[in-house]
């Protein structure tokens, strides 16, 4: 069963209302028994705050505790995301503008996919994932 992990957007040591969305999209891509994990980023006692708060829906939450990302920094950020991400994960970013600039970069490093703007899946079907996006804004 392929991983399916899940970059959780904090602030202030609050988990973004985007990390209830992905932890519902990662299901319907594995069905409700999906094993999920979070990632969570940044620096000190918010950091704790959040990775509790997720460990509620999450099935592991990993934490990357690091001084330079009080700040998120997508660059410092998808260096560390790279070392523990494995190849043939899914990873689900949240639509926002820190995720757009996230994701891209991180999947020409990784070598893999990106689809922006998707709005369901289908499900994962043996390697095959279909996911549904709407196209040119909703006006084809």
């Amino acid at each position: 069963m392929t991983q399916v992990f899940a970059y959780i957007v904090q602030q202030d040591g609050v988990a973004d209302d985007t990390a209830l969305e992905l932890i519902a999209a990662a299901k319907k891509l594995q069905a409700d028994d999906a094993q999920v994990t979070a990632i969570v980023t940044g620096s000190g006692s918010d950091l704790d705050a959040v990775c509790t708060e997720v460990a509620a829906s999450y099935n592991e939450v990993l934490k990357i505790d690091n001084e330079n990302l009080a700040y998120p920094n997508a660059e410092i950020i998808r260096a560390l995301l790279l070392k523990i991400l494995p190849s043939d994960g899914i990873l689900l970013v949240p639509h926002t503008t820190f995720g757009m600039d996230l994701g891209p970069g991180l999947s020409i490093k990784l070598d893999a996919a990106f689809v922006a703007d998707v709005v369901d899946f289908e499900g994962l079907d043996a390697s095959i994932l279909k996911l549904v996006r709407q196209e040119y804004s909703g006006q084809v």
